[in-house]
């Protein structure tokens, strides 16, 4: 018979839990994957962005142009005249855009998605996740732009201007690092079927911890050299087809140019943020319990 009184052996130690290690950001080969699959969907591709993307921004651009910046224009001026364009074209742009994040998120479905979906069901997979996409956007840009301008404000009221220039400067690049922050808020919704805004905010944010600057650092050198090779192909061609056709041929030209290399960026913008969401772990083709 067991003795009442003696004290109960220990339980058995935990076995140890198996941490997972986090993949490298590798660069190159998000690049290399990226590239990878742009070409071998370039026939698919050249269609959806062709639709979503050329055609209405050139639509905008013919029907509505953006004001462009003028010599001596200071910010303020800029940005009233932005203001007053908003106000007259507000429908045809808000459009605009809704199209294209349809259009990103049906690339980013035929870019990532391991069941390779058809056109059609990509459409259809993009049309559902469009509203979650949306309001998840709106929430992280504000988020990134509260983040950002509060210490701008606070230190303003210092009445230093040296001081609030520099925190300008530290605002914008914390806006910049936190809208990076949410930059997987497309995969989340497209690839892993999250239609909760909220939880789509919180799986990117969690998806890019500690990959935060490599990602920033990664995304705007893909932006300045598409701005720099893409200027220098639209002032070339530019230039010859107005000697050939006159000042409205090159005008109508430069900006059919200009909405071809938009739409080359942002294909290349989702294929690379589709090949990190895959490299970190994020999870593909279902949502995540």
């Amino acid at each position: 018979m067991s003795n009442p009184f003696q004290p109960a052996s220990p339980p058995p130690p935990h076995p140890p839990v198996e941490r997972r290690a986090r993949p490298r950001f590798d660069t190159m080969k998000i690049w290399d994957e990226a590239t990878g699959a742009l070409l071998a969907n370039r026939d698919v591709l050249l269609a959806v962005l062709g639709v979503f993307s050329v055609l209405p921004n050139f639509a905008l651009q013919m029907l509505a142009p953006v004001p462009e910046p003028v010599s001596g224009q200071t910010p303020e001026q800029l940005l009233t005249r932005l203001g007053l364009y908003f106000d007259a074209n507000w429908l045809p742009v808000v459009a605009v855009v809704a199209v294209q994040f349809i259009g990103m998120l049906a690339a980013l479905a035929l870019l990532g998605d391991p069941a390779r979906p058809t056109v059609r069901e990509a459409m259809r997979q993009a049309a559902r996740g469009a509203p979650s996409f949306l309001v998840a956007l709106l929430g992280g840009l504000a988020l990134a732009f509260l983040t950002g301008l509060i210490p701008v404000v606070l230190i303003g009221l210092s009445g230093s201007l040296a001081l609030t220039q520099l925190a300008a400067v530290i605002g914008t690049v914390v806006i910049l690092y936190m809208m990076v922050r949410f930059a997987f808020i497309g995969p989340a919704v497209s690839l892993s079927g999250e239609r909760n805004p909220v939880y789509a905010l919180r799986r990117s944010f969690f998806a890019t911890k500690g990959i935060g600057w490599q990602l920033l650092v990664f995304i705007l050198l893909i932006f300045v050299a598409f701005r720099i090779v893409g200027w220098l192909i639209t002032a070339a061609v530019v230039l010859v087809t107005t000697l050939v056709a006159g000042a409205a041929g090159g005008e109508l030209v430069g900006a059919l140019i200009a909405c071809f290399v938009q739409a080359a960026l942002a294909a290349t913008f989702v294929a690379v943020i589709a090949a990190s969401y895959r490299q970190v772990g994020g999870q593909v083709g279902g949502r995540a319990g």
